[in-house]
């Protein structure tokens, strides 16, 4: 059987085993990989009154409470069914930040966005600039990590190695980690945006998805591993 590239997956941990399952899935056998989280999700505070108020939530590690009845406007599928799970009234999902601004650009409400420490899109700054109101309530911190010594090695390497990611703030972390990537390294990216920190932090080009979904990056990885494998 044909030798896989090495998998170097570096979202949190719970992410990254979730998302090596989907690819295996798919491709119907497994794959070589490190798992080494460029990044840690730490619980932030106690959980807001949310009476009177409409949610906005960008990611799934900002569903920490019960949010019974309360209406909710997500990005992406994956935070809208773990809003659902705490009996969110989910009105809205959006592929990523700007889909869902240019949404609720024209429903006017009192929003919060349960959002962590760090923002690649200011939601609240872009919804008050345009006359609504929104705050930010911060629920998670996500906190940087370094990178494993084989993970590093794998980057950095002269295997062939395969790295997806996620986020434009991974995308820089991971590349001032690693001295320079290795040759047969291949990046795939969520978003131009992430390829653009990836770009800025290493000096190298990366793929980005025609869409910015976790459904996405899947087939991306799937059709990278079988390249090898044709």
């Amino acid at each position: 059987m044909p030798k896989l590239p090495i998998l170097v997956l570096t979202r949190p941990e719970q992410a990254a085993h979730r998302f090596l399952t989907q690819v295996e899935a798919v491709l119907g056998r497994g794959v070589p990989h490190v798992i080494s989280p460029i990044l840690q999700i730490q619980p932030v505070g106690d959980w807001p009154n949310l009476s009177g108020l409409e949610v906005i939530l960008t990611s799934e590690h900002a569903v920490r409470g019960d949010l019974s009845g309360i209406t909710a406007h997500c990005v992406g599928s994956r935070t809208a069914e773990a809003a659902t799970a705490q009996g969110a009234q989910v009105q809205t999902v959006a592929v990523n930040a700007e889909a869902l601004l240019q949404k609720l650009g024209t429903q006017p409400a009192n929003y919060v966005h349960l959002c962590g420490s760090h923002k690649a899109v200011d939601i609240s700054a872009r919804l008050t600039a345009a006359g609504l109101c929104c705050r930010d309530h911060q629920v998670y911190a996500q906190v940087a990590q370094p990178l494993t010594d084989t993970a590093r090695a794998a980057l950095e390497g002269e295997d062939p190695a395969l790295l997806p990611l996620f986020s434009p703030r991974s995308a820089r972390l991971v590349g001032e980690a690693i001295a320079k990537p290795g040759r047969h390294l291949q990046v795939i990216c969520m978003s131009n945006a992430v390829a653009e920190e990836w770009y800025a932090a290493t000096g190298k080009t990366a793929e980005f998805v025609g869409t910015p979904t976790g459904d996405a990056m899947v087939s991306g990885i799937v059709a990278a591993l079988r390249g090898h494998v044709a």
